[in-house]
């Protein structure tokens, strides 16, 4: 098996944590276990007795997360380390070598590269960014064959944060149902809604949906390296079977910590957080774009920690990155990573100061090499 570099990953792990101003990350500045517990539950992480838990997650942890789904138990859940480790699941429970898989790009192509690993045919499907990012559905249409398996979309969008809107969620699942395909949708991102009400679950809309979702992006903890798939109770248990095979359990002080933080009081709490956090520096970066009108242009996120910025200068995207985190000690994110050159991907979770002092460099940076 013959595995492609996934560049995103690559390019954030060898360079993040060197740099001055990092605004390649997609999610909110994470807590710490002191802002986000009381005393009481501080002291009790201490007693956390550190051994093997449920290899699915433990029964009270699934049901928790199970409770923010209409008509689900802990059946339809399996707790992973990470939502990363639930898309490789996904992939490895439910796709096989000659299917096709329809992929909505730009998206956080873990699940592209992992398909084409194993044999299986990604068709992709553009979003279309004069539609605000979201896709025509008669491209999807036209996508689908009778070898087509599965469809996954990321909804909030990485790394445009575009949202769906309801229509167009219900076309998906029309199109899903009629030809009895599997919805996948990786929903990170969800409840960090900027102007809008969170929508909706795809696994509450379709009986054939399994979703991936996690602690990292909208709820600021990536640190526990908590996530999780929901889904129909067969696939979920044939996800556990693949499970055995890898990370066999998560950690019991994370899956504690979890617990705490998907009660729905405490999960909102967490989201009023990140929305602040988010809103205040969209503002700031809507001012910098307008401000640098003839250099950057955008469409401004829906939901979620980042921004999918087109700039207009000749050179390429990666060659930008690099060149500032060199000269300018700034790290972003180049659009090749998502096979599209001419953008970039500028976190927006990260505190003001911080985003604006990075966004002040790479200004002044593009002003030079226009020059």
């Amino acid at each position: 098996m013959k595995i492609e570099e996934f560049t995103l990953e690559r390019i954030q792990s060898l360079y993040e944590n060197t740099v001055e101003y990092n605004l390649s990350d997609s999610g909110v500045h994470p807590y710490s276990l002191r802002e986000l517990l009381t005393p009481e539950q501080q002291s009790q992480v201490l007693d956390v007795e550190l051994g093997y838990g449920w290899t699915n997650g433990g029964v009270t942890l699934r049901q928790a997360i199970a409770n923010l789904h209409p008509n689900r138990d802990s059946d339809h859940v399996m707790v992973t380390n990470g939502s990363a480790e639930a898309n490789f699941l996904l992939v490895m429970s439910l796709l096989e070598p000659g299917d096709e898989l329809m992929v909505f790009v730009p998206n956080y192509l873990q699940i592209w590269g992992w398909a084409r690993a194993i044999g299986v045919t990604v068709k992709e499907v553009l979003l279309q960014e004069e539609l605000g990012w979201t896709p025509d559905l008669d491209d999807v249409r036209k996508t689908v064959t009778s070898r087509t398996k599965m469809m996954t979309i990321c909804n909030p969008n990485n790394p445009t944060g575009a949202v769906l809107p309801r229509e167009t969620m219900d076309g998906l699942v029309a199109i899903a149902r009629e030809h009895g395909i599997y919805l996948h949708a990786d929903e990170v991102y969800k409840g960090a809604e900027l102007d809008q009400d969170e929508p909706p679950s795809f696994a509450d809309l379709y009986e054939k949906a399994i979703v991936t979702n996690g602690l990292s992006k909208a709820m600021a903890l990536p640190g526990l390296r908590i996530g999780w798939l929901v889904g129909p109770v067969e696939e979920i248990y044939t996800s556990w079977q693949r499970k055995d095979y890898t990370s066999i359990t998560t950690g019991a002080v994370s899956e504690f910590v979890a617990e705490i933080a998907v009660q729905p009081a405490k999960r909102q709490e967490i989201l009023s957080r990140s929305k602040r956090i988010l809103r205040e520096n969209l503002a700031l970066l809507q001012g910098w774009v307008d401000a640098n009108s003839d250099l950057f242009s955008f469409v401004p996120p829906k939901a979620g920690g980042m921004a999918f910025i087109r700039y207009a200068m000749p050179m390429n995207s990666t060659e930008l990155v690099h060149r500032l985190r060199e000269e300018r000690g700034v790290m972003l994110l180049p659009g090749d990573v998502y096979g599209m050159d001419r953008y970039i991907r500028i976190g927006i979770g990260a505190p003001a100061h911080h985003l604006e002092a990075g966004l002040e460099r790479l200004a002044a940076f593009v002003r030079a090499q226009a020059a």
